[in-house]
C-alpha cells in the first residue's frame, strides 16, 4: 500500500513509462528473419542475372526507384529515378511514326496512372551515347496482400536483332513475289506462243489466262499476309470481286487456312464464278449467289463452304466433265481431304465443300 501522495505518483510515472516502452516496442518495425533476408538476397541475384532490363516504381506516385544493370547497359545512360507518372518524358524514345513518346504513353504510366492490369509497348529507344535500338517495354502491377497497389514492375527487352530479321524477311518476300510474277507472265507467254498457229479457240486461250491470273492472284494474297496461311473471306473476294461484282453475297467468320488449300480454292472460286456467269444464275440480270462458310461442329474441327446460286436458269446436269469440273470436284477434295457435293435443283445449282480442320490449320 502506497504511504503517501508523492509514492503514488511515482508509481504512476513508472507504470506509464513501461506501457510506453511496451507501445515502442511493439509498433517498432520488425527485424527481418533470416529467411527473409536469404530471399530478398536471391531477388537480388536474379535481377541482376536475368538478360532484361528490370526497373521498379512504387505506387501511387509512379516514383522509378531502381533498376538492374542490365537496363542501365541498354539504355547506356543511369536509371532515371523519375518522380511520377507525369516525369517519364526524360525517357526519350520514339513511336514508328517518328512521333516522340510522351510520358503518359509509357506502359507504367499506363499501370501505375490509369489502373492497368498489364500493358505493353515497342519503341525507338535514345540511348545515352546518341544512338537509337528498338525496346519492347512491358509493365505490370504488384500488390500487396489486402489488394492494394503496392508499385510496378517494368521489363526492358532489346527487340532490336528481331526488328531487323522482320524487314530483312520483308525484302526477301517482296523479292520473291517479284519473281514469281515474273515467272507467271513467262508461263503465259510461253502457253500464248505454243497455241499460236494450232486450232484452239479464243475462248479457250482465254479461259487458260484466266486460270492463270486467278492462281497468281492467290498467290499474291499469302504473299501479302503470311506466306503459310490466309483467310477464306479475302481468298473469295480477290477471286471473285472482278468476275461477278457485287452480285455475289459472301458470308462467313474469319478462318485462316493453309497455303496448300488457299490456292485450291482460289481456283474452285474461280470456276465457280465464271460458270455462273457463263451459264448459271449470273448470266441473267436479276440472278446473284450467295457463298457461305463456317465451322461445322462446336470444336471448329470441320468447316464447311456452300455456293448457292439464285433466280437463275433452271441447271442442267453437264453431260461432260471439263478440267474446271474437276478443280471445283476430284482435285480439291483431294487437297482438302473433305468430300464435295454438287446438286442441280430447280432453284439454281448448288455446291459445298466440308474438310476437316487439321492440326496444321489450328496452329
Amino acid at each position: 500500500m502506497y504511504q503517501t501522495i508523492e509514492e503514488l505518483r511515482t508509481e504512476n510515472t513508472r507504470l506509464k513509462q513501461e506501457l510506453a516502452d511496451v507501445l515502442s516496442k511493439n509498433t517498432a518495425p520488425p527485424v527481418p528473419s533470416d529467411a527473409s533476408l536469404q530471399r530478398i538476397s536471391f531477388l537480388e541475384a536474379m535481377m541482376e542475372t536475368i538478360p532484361i532490363g528490370i526497373v521498379l516504381a512504387e505506387a501511387p506516385s509512379g516514383k522509378i526507384t531502381m533498376g538492374n544493370s542490365r537496363a542501365e547497359e541498354m539504355v547506356k545512360h543511369p536509371i532515371y529515378t523519375s518522380d511520377d507518372v507525369d516525369s517519364y518524358g526524360e525517357w526519350i524514345s520514339f513511336h514508328e511514326d517518328g512521333r516522340q513518346v510522351e510520358s503518359h504513353e509509357y506502359p507504367l504510366a499506363k499501370v501505375v496512372g490509369e489502373g492497368h492490369d498489364y500493358s505493353e509497348l515497342d519503341v525507338h529507344y535514345q540511348r545515352g551515347d546518341g544512338t537509337r535500338f528498338w525496346m519492347r517495354i512491358i509493365c505490370q502491377p504488384v500488390f500487396a496482400a489486402d489488394g492494394t497497389m503496392r508499385g510496378a514492375t517494368v521489363a526492358m527487352v532489346d527487340v532490336d536483332h528481331e526488328r531487323h530479321l522482320v524487314a530483312q524477311q520483308d525484302v526477301l518476300i517482296a523479292e520473291l513475289n517479284h519473281r514469281v510474277k515474273n515467272a507467271f507472265t513467262v508461263v503465259k507467254s510461253i502457253v500464248s506462243q505454243s497455241l499460236r498457229g494450232t486450232n484452239t479457240s479464243d475462248g479457250a486461250r482465254d479461259t487458260i489466262d484466266s486460270r492463270l491470273d486467278a492462281y497468281a492472284k492467290a498467290h499474291s494474297q499469302l504473299i501479302g499476309n503470311r506466306w503459310d496461311r490466309a483467310f477464306i473471306g479475302k481468298i473469295a473476294e480477290d477471286t471473285i470481286a472482278r468476275i461477278a461484282g457485287g452480285r455475289i453475297k459472301m458470308t462467313g467468320p474469319d478462318i485462316e487456312v493453309p497455303s496448300r488449300i488457299a490456292m485450291s480454292l482460289s481456283m474452285a472460286f474461280y470456276e465457280l464464278a465464271t460458270n455462273a456467269v457463263k451459264h448459271g444464275s449470273l448470266s441473267e440480270t436479276g440472278g446473284t449467289v450467295e457463298l457461305t462458310w463456317d465451322y461445322v461442329a462446336p470444336d471448329q474441327s470441320t468447316i464447311r463452304l456452300g455456293w448457292t446460286e439464285l433466280n437463275g436458269p433452271v441447271p442442267v446436269s453437264p453431260t461432260r466433265r471439263g478440267f474446271g469440273s474437276k478443280i471445283i470436284n476430284q482435285i480439291l477434295a483431294a487437297e482438302t481431304y473433305g468430300t464435295v457435293a454438287i446438286d442441280y435443283p430447280a432453284t439454281g445449282f448448288t455446291w459445298s465443300l466440308e474438310m476437316p480442320m487439321t492440326k496444321e490449320e489450328q496452329e
